[in-house]
């Protein structure tokens, strides 16, 4: 048998769907395959197998008519019409089904095995090629003894003859070959291949147990009992060998009942050695359940090992706790020493975890800088919490980097079965929510999960799924909150703010929801709406004869960082040579602007400190493309990020906007007032304008107008309103009184 023999296979796919049908047929073509046919008629299946004796059905069970297991009682009847010789045990077909309680049925039926919907492509291939394989060998098995007997039979040979050339046929062999007789269980015969393969020695006439002595001691229990079915279903499995010299090799064995002339049963096996194949297999199970860089069971293994270990709680009556541990801040170890030394922390803060534990609990490396950890403990989730603890004392030790010394901190969240959950997926998910919890909690700490969180992450779930609704339907709107020149009380422009009007939540603030759009990448679509709805309403303020009013709007760094292009721009850009980042903010922007008719100065955009940063040199140089238009750009909640002169210079920055935590004390505390008055003259330095953000009481107003601020903004003149509210004070003149008579609003 070669593998032109498998691949010219005559192959039968049987289902009433086409799309199936063609999916299959084309997988199997691409493979190599070039004997499939088709049918979608169940009813063709038996007259074509009787013309035409495939090799392998793939056999669909539930169709209209006439269903697989109809057409497969059909299929034995034609199978039984073949000589005792030519007879196979099983039917030669892999049923199709994606229901669990029909795959036993098939097989009960007469099916090889059976194929589940989905397909997945590598194994359906890999087990019509392992069904074709075995029943190829032994018909030529039956054949091989068919043809001796016959030899026999009609004496044209002597049996001293027959039996040379039997020998010199099976001696051949490159794998193991052996035949012995189901009634008295003895050998009769092995060829050279066994010593050759074990160094020992089995003869004709043995028992079988003879046989079995070369199989390891942890195996002989389960191949004794897999004989046991030979009589009536081939077997086919790995075990292991000890050899003579007491080394060890892994076998495949492939066992079938084969029928002589006279119908009396014997039993043929061919034995390959497979050792390399285990090896590389298991070293594939290493990759597959074990992390490359820490040596640490992985996420797959994590899962496997909780199901397992809850199965076992359960029936013990034991508590499994599951730990969830994130490293605080672990992204400034990668910016600052580089991702070498990121992956050396990462290695000996699994060290250290390990050593935590005890030789019966479980640590695995879930992804990048977060682990779990698996605990079984008797009657008390205490020890979960001494756990926690221990590992975060562990961690004070700084770690050694290359000669860096590295102190990090761990975030832990813990959920307890059977007290949280029953469900491995649901642990995890409940002790991933406690896990933020503590990193909310300041990190460097843990929290059990509770009942109060999974309310709050329902929540969550429910307002993400409500927000990706939210632009669709129009909840959004805008208001605007007056930048004033302090001089004389002028509006100098506003800043738009959005508001979420939910349906049976009132008017939500910012605060509550755009965490959660940064978190879902739905900040792109509502981001770019937010500027397109800011450029019609400073059109539509022209419109009414309200003259050209600047509006501010906030930008999210993930709107430079994760906007995405249509084919054209990306074919455009590379083709140009200009990198795709830094054109779709940019044609975002510009394409509000020349909708609306909007000059671009009057359109600012406000960043933090924290996204500047972020990506520096991108951000740079898109705010420099964005500068090019004539866009001003403003640095929002400046003093409360990296706020460093350096950057204010690298940046094209028109405006810094002071954080409203130093105004809210700047008359009474004199740092807060130093850092004012400090930023205040480093603008103007750089000629960059200065607006103070939360300015609420006269003695604020007052410092800051002597220290020369440029703009205030904040509730001393007015709140953030709607564009009727602010059209009404546009109209009125667009000047808010003089600051000892604020605009009460």
């Amino acid at each position: 048998m070669t593998s032109s023999d498998i691949f010219n296979a005559r192959i039968l796919i049987v289902d009433d769907r086409k799309d199936n049908v063609e999916l299959m047929h084309g997988m199997l073509s691409r493979a190599g395959y070039t004997s499939v046919e088709s049918t979608m008629n169940s009813l063709e299946v038996c007259d074509l197998h009787r013309a035409k004796r495939y090799d392998l059905i793939l056999l669909d069970l539930m169709m209209p008519v006439m269903d697989g297991f109809q057409v497969m009682e059909g299929i034995k009847t034609i199978e039984a019409e073949a000589k005792p010789s030519e007879q196979c045990e099983h039917l030669p077909v892999l049923v199709i089904t994606a229901q669990s309680d029909h795959k036993e049925r098939a097989l009960k039926a007469g099916a090889k095995g059976f194929i589940t919907k989905p397909f997945d492509r590598l194994a359906v291939l890999t087990h019509i090629r392992d069904v074709l394989e075995i029943r190829f060998l032994q018909k030529e098995l039956q054949q091989f003894v068919a043809n001796l007997e016959i030899m026999l039979d009609e004496r044209t040979a002597s049996l001293r003859e027959a039996e040379e050339l039997f020998d010199q046929l099976a001696g051949n062999l490159p794998q193991v070959f052996w035949i012995w007789d189901v009634h008295d269980r003895t050998v009769r015969y092995v060829n050279p291949a066994w010593e050759k393969l074990t160094g020992r020695r089995v003869a004709r006439g043995d028992k079988l147990e003879k046989f079995l002595e070369a199989v390891h001691p942890d195996d002989v229990q389960r191949v004794m009992c897999e004989t046991r079915e030979l009589s009536r279903a081939g077997v086919d499995h790995d075990y292991r060998l000890v050899l003579s010299d007491n080394s060890i090799r892994w076998v495949h064995s492939r066992t079938f009942p084969i029928k002589d002339s006279t119908g009396v049963q014997k039993v043929v096996g061919i034995m390959d050695d497979i050792t390399h194949r285990k090896q590389a297999d298991q070293r594939l199970f290493q990759l597959a359940h074990y992390d490359a860089l820490t040596s640490l069971p992985n996420r797959t293994l994590f899962y496997e090992s909780l199901r397992k270990l809850i199965k076992q709680a359960e029936m013990n009556h034991r508590m499994v706790s599951v730990l969830l541990l994130d490293i605080d801040n672990f992204k400034n170890i990668n910016d600052t020493l580089g991702h070498a030394l990121g992956d050396e922390l990462l290695c000996q803060f699994s060290l250290r975890l390990s050593e935590c534990l005890r030789i019966t609990d479980m640590v695995a490396r879930l992804g990048g800088d977060e682990f779990g950890c698996i605990l079984v403990t008797t009657d008390s989730s205490g020890d979960a919490g001494v756990v926690a603890s221990k590992i975060r004392e562990t961690l004070r030790q700084p770690f050694d980097l290359g000669g860096h010394q590295a102190t990090v901190t761990a975030s832990i969240g813990i959920s307890v079965y059977p007290t949280d959950s029953h469900d491995a997926d649901a642990l995890v998910k409940n002790g991933d929510t406690a896990m933020y919890r503590s990193k909310e909690a300041g990190k460097d700490t843990y929290r059990f999960f509770t009942a109060e969180m999974n309310m709050r992450a329902i929540e969550k779930l429910e307002q993400e799924n409500a927000l990706r609704k939210a632009l669709d339907q129009n909840e959004f709107i805008l208001h605007y909150q007056p930048k004033v020149e302090l001089s004389d009380g002028r509006i100098t422009g506003l800043e738009a703010l959005i508001r979420w009007e939910r349906p049976g939540h009132g008017c939500i603030g910012p605060l509550e929801f755009i965490p959660l759009l940064e978190q879902t990448g739905l900040i792109n679509q509502v981001g770019a709406w937010v500027i397109e709805s800011a450029c019609k309403q400073i059109a539509q303020w022209r419109h009414l004869g309200m003259g050209e009013i600047p509006v501010s709007v906030n930008v999210s760094g993930r709107q430079f960082s994760e906007s995405t292009l249509n084919r054209d721009v990306i074919r455009a850009t590379r083709e140009n040579g200009v990198s795709p980042e830094l054109l779709e903010f940019e044609l975002q922007t510009e394409r509000a602007l020349r909708e609306n008719s909007i000059d671009s100065d009057l359109l600012e955009l406000e960043l933090t400190e924290s996204s500047l940063m972020t990506h520096a040199k991108k951000t740079a140089r898109i705010l420099k493309r964005l500068k090019a238009l004539g866009i001003r750009i403003s640095i929002d909640d400046f003093g409360t990020g990296y706020s460093s002169l350096a950057y204010v210079k690298r940046f094209p920055i028109d405006v810094l906007k002071i954080d409203r935590s130093f105004i809210d004390d700047i008359t009474t505390s004199p740092a807060d007032a130093a850092i004012t008055t400090a930023v205040i003259d480093m603008a103007h330095s750089l000629k960059v304008r200065v607006v103070a953000e939360g300015v609420e009481t006269i003695e604020q107003y007052e410092f800051l107008r002597k220290r020369g601020c440029d703009e205030i903004q904040g509730y001393y003149f007015a709140r953030p309103l709607p564009a009727h509210e602010i059209t009404k004070l546009l109209a009125n003149g667009g000047r808010l009184i003089s600051p000892a008579q604020p605009l009460d609003l």
